[in-house]
């Protein structure tokens, strides 16, 4: 059995930034602003979908990123 990789991709046309975190596919979804955590059928998260991220706009996506993080309850280690 392979232990798959993490994915960051980024869609410039989009917009989004996306974190796939093995090939789980989602079954649920949390929602807070313009982040989306999915949850494979394992319950742990599968993918986390930064939508209208902007690299030019990092500082503002990130303090979101952090306030999902406390309202949720989930770590989230930034460097």
């Amino acid at each position: 059995m392979s232990k798959k990789r993490a994915k960051i991709s980024y869609d410039k046309e989009a917009k989004v930034l996306s974190v796939e975190l093995n090939g789980a596919k989602s079954v649920d979804s949390d929602i807070q602003g313009n982040v989306v955590i999915d949850y494979g059928k394992n319950g742990k998260i599968a993918r986390i979908n930064l939508y209208d991220f902007n690299f030019d706009s990092f500082k503002d996506n990130l303090k979101k990123f952090k306030t999902f993080s406390r309202q949720t309850g989930i770590a989230v280690a930034v460097r």
